[in-house]
């Protein structure tokens, strides 16, 4: 009697050191699958036959990158020759001192200057005293850019949606507070209403 007791204690005893076993194998084998499939996209069937896949993370990223680029800055005149950049300097038309808040451009007058950016015409004031005619247009993020000394183009008005690389107005012959630096286009940009270094918008290196 006692034997058989010692026998079935030792089977029971079997089996649930297999049961435990196989718990332990599936849950391994689990792990393994879930470790392995990991980097996959998960998929969803639509009930129609077609497979649709979830957007990957990278996709974002391209958009961002495509916003990014699309908003980069080009130079608003084709030959680049900058004569007074951003700084303390003497005004020769005024004779004083003072801060420069733009970056000057020489180029012959009738020359075209162009958009930075896409952007829309937020002013346009004409036959200043001190800045001539002046255009400025409003862009995304509170950026604003501000084109001095020019003529207008023809038709242009407050308003207007203009594109990156529109012709906006042309050089003017010498006016205002900088006629004696000659025909040029004076250029600014000002972040939220504060005026900024447009070398940190324009890489004038590379144009």
């Amino acid at each position: 009697m006692n034997q058989e007791k010692s026998n079935k204690k030792k089977i029971l005893t079997y089996y649930i050191i297999l049961g435990v076993c196989l718990l332990l194998i599936a849950a391994v084998t689990l792990t393994v699958i879930f470790a392995t499939q990991g980097g996959e996209q998960p998929v969803i069937d639509n009930g129609g036959g077609d497979v649709i896949e979830q957007p990957d993370d990278d996709d974002d990223n391209d958009d961002e990158e495509d916003v990014s680029s699309a908003y980069e800055f080009i130079a608003p005149v084709e030959q680049l020759d900058v004569t007074c950049d951003y700084t303390f300097c003497y005004n020769q038309t005024l004779d004083c001192y003072r801060f420069h808040s733009g970056l000057d451009m020489s180029a012959a007058a009738g020359t075209n200057v162009l958009a930075c950016v896409d952007g829309t015409v937020k002013s346009i004031t004409v036959g200043d005293v001190l800045d001539g005619t002046k255009i400025v247009l409003s862009h995304a993020d509170g950026v604003e850019t501000t084109y001095m000394f020019i003529d207008a183009a023809e038709g242009l008005k407050t308003g207007d949606e203009v594109k990156r690389g529109d012709v906006i107005g042309t050089v003017a012959e010498p006016v205002g507070s900088e006629y004696k630096d000659g025909a040029h286009l004076h250029f600014e940009v000002s972040k939220n209403g504060e005026v900024v270094d447009p070398n940190d918008y324009l890489d004038i290196a590379e144009k």
